[in-house]
């Protein structure tokens, strides 16, 4: 009897046990980068270098997304400042640079992606990700993408009829590429507001496939002068999910992004490193976690403020968040969205050509879409979606102001949560 007893214990104490151990081993938060450049496209340094200052700076992940081509040639020879060629040797020791003179000029040989990658990668602690941008012209307006998680450079055309169609085949190829290897393919729209509002919201509102779109944290972004009735990127993101929603289409995410290419450049240069990033609540660092994590919508989009908590109780509707916070900085967390009564009337206006930007048709949509529900100073929060709720999203606003403020940046730190409703599928 006792001999029982003491198996049953002991077979509880295993059981318990394991399941504590399951039960701790929970996701974390990770900090990653999705859109930057270096010397493989137009970024103003080496990919090593570029690299290496993510790392430095508390990412855990980024994708250094080149404009056209993955990283993968190994005989591509570049000019080089003699100064980033001091600085990679003094990093990564001398006989990592390999030079050589060719018509009175210093080349060097850019290292590849599975060099990077074995330079770089680190389980658990940082995960470089292949990926690269796509641009080209389409129906007259200016498309630009990111394609991550690939194996090889993804080609395209611009000749389809509008950017909607072009935006869903983009992303179509990106995904049957990852899917060739088995992985998770990532694919979002770049800064739909370059280089002069190209991408307008009935172009996300129709190809309700694309699940990301990035707010871009570069300055210079928008042709001046801008005309004040086009959407702020907020509003613009209000706009696609508030008709998204009503129309039983899925949600649209959010995905902060630095689209670094100056890094050597400080003072007022706002392309500068570091500005806009996300933290992605995965369960390991590896590509595959994270971005099944981002099409859960389980990430946020930030410029400076960290996140301990966000939560959305689906049964009861529940939106939770709760600031890791930094001492002496005041926090106003606000719970924005869009109810279903909404004002879907629209007008237009004539934007006219000025030197180099462009004519514009736009669209000035009601006030009704994008409100504040509910405002609390402090770090934690919840709100309670109610019937005529679409959806809710949380913005979490810091007294921290940055560095050097970007054209496209917050007057002070700021995170946003994904949007969560219980209406779209």
């Amino acid at each position: 009897m006792k001999k029982s007893s003491f198996l049953i214990l002991a077979f509880w104490f295993v059981f318990t046990s394991g399941f504590y151990l399951v039960s701790t081993n929970a996701a974390e938060w990770y900090k990653g980068e999705l859109h930057c450049h270096s010397h493989w496209s137009d970024g103003n340094t080496l990919p090593e270098l570029a690299i290496d200052w993510y790392r430095s700076n508390g990412f855990q992940f980024m994708s250094l997304t080149d404009h056209n081509v993955l990283q993968l040639d190994p005989n591509k020879w570049r000019e080089v400042a003699p100064v980033l060629l001091e600085e990679s040797r003094k990093k990564f020791g001398d006989d990592f640079v390999e030079t050589k003179e060719e018509g009175g000029k210093t080349l060097m040989r850019l290292k590849t992606l599975q060099e990077l990658r074995e330079l770089f990668n680190e389980d658990g602690k940082f995960l470089l990700i292949p990926g690269h941008e796509q641009n080209t012209g389409v129906a007259g307006k200016t498309l630009h993408a990111n394609a991550i998680n690939i194996s090889e450079s993804i080609p395209f055309q611009g000749d389809f009829p509008g950017v909607a169609e072009a935006a869903l085949a983009w992303r179509k190829s990106t995904l049957e590429n990852a899917s060739k290897n088995r992985d998770v393919g990532f694919w979002m729209l770049n800064h739909p507001e370059w280089p002069y509002f190209d991408v307008d919201p009935e172009v996300l509102i129709e190809a309700a496939e694309v699940e990301f779109y990035e707010w871009n944290l570069a300055a210079g972004a928008v042709r001046d002068p801008v005309h004040p009735d086009h959407p702020t990127h907020e509003k613009y993101w209000d706009i696609v999910n508030a008709f998204r929603v009503l129309q039983g289409k899925k949600l649209i995410y959010l995905v902060a992004a630095n689209d670094t290419h100056n890094y050597r450049t400080f003072g007022n240069d706002t392309s500068n490193p570091g500005r806009g990033w996300v933290g992605v609540r995965s369960e390991k660092l590896e590509a595959n976690a994270l971005f099944t994590a981002m099409k859960n919508g389980d990430f946020y989009s930030s410029t400076g403020v960290e996140m301990k908590e966000i939560r959305f109780d689906a049964e009861t509707g529940t939106l939770h968040v709760e600031v890791k916070p930094e001492e002496g900085i005041f926090y106003l967390i606000r719970f924005v969205g869009t109810k279903k009564d909404f004002d879907t009337n629209t007008k237009t206006f004539e934007d006219p050509q000025v030197g180099p930007k462009p004519a514009r048709t736009g669209k000035i949509y009601s006030n009704d879409i994008g409100v504040t529900f509910q405002a609390v100073a402090g770090t934690s929060a919840s709100y309670q979606l109610t019937t005529d709720d679409l959806y809710v999203r949380a913005v979490i606003t810091s007294s921290k102001r940055p560095e050097f403020r970007g054209g496209n940046e917050p007057r002070t730190r700021t995170a946003l949560t994904q949007p969560y409703s219980r209406l779209a599928p």
